[in-house]
């Protein structure tokens, strides 16, 4: 079985021109936790996770997640929150760009790789899903750890 046979090709994409504002909205309307991004020829440079954005705009974020009285104590963290971005306005928001925030150093697989291939640069590039190319290196989908596993669980013979 190949990537084709398991990926998702309806993909919500940025430019690398997106600013700041647009990839936070992205995030949130669509509940997304992961978005390529693409040049002006559709070809995939680079890659958003939100914990790309936590690291950047909350880099506390985990440490104070692992104190359970920050927890408790709502206010705190909806003050962290608040704090983050407190400064940003619309000027600001529009010198972020999703080129300055992504992360270009990725692997992709290809539409014809195995799910076993899929799997390994999954695991590779320790993300939950990748995106997929076409032979001109043009995104087509997305592959994810749950997809492959779930294909695999299948038994499918020619999964490998």
């Amino acid at each position: 079985m190949k990537v084709s046979d398991v990926m998702r090709t309806s993909v919500i994409v940025l430019p690398q021109n997106a600013t700041l504002k647009d990839i936070l909205d992205n995030f949130l309307k669509h509940h997304l936790d992961s978005l390529p991004v693409i040049d002006a020829a559709q070809k995939v440079v680079g890659f958003i996770t939100i914990d790309d954005l936590v690291d950047i705009f909350l880099p506390r974020y985990h440490e104070i997640l692992r104190d359970f009285s920050a927890l408790e104590d709502k206010g705190q963290l909806a003050s962290l929150f608040n704090q983050a971005f407190t400064g940003l306005d619309t000027h600001h928001e529009k010198l972020i760009l999703a080129a300055d925030v992504m992360c270009s150093d990725i692997h992709w697989v290809s539409s014809d790789d195995s799910l076993l291939e899929a799997a390994a640069h999954l695991q590779a590039q320790n993300y939950e899903r990748l995106p997929v190319v076409d032979k001109d290196k043009k995104l087509v989908g997305l592959i994810s750890d749950f997809e492959v596993i779930l294909a695999l669980l299948r038994g499918t013979p020619a999964a490998v």
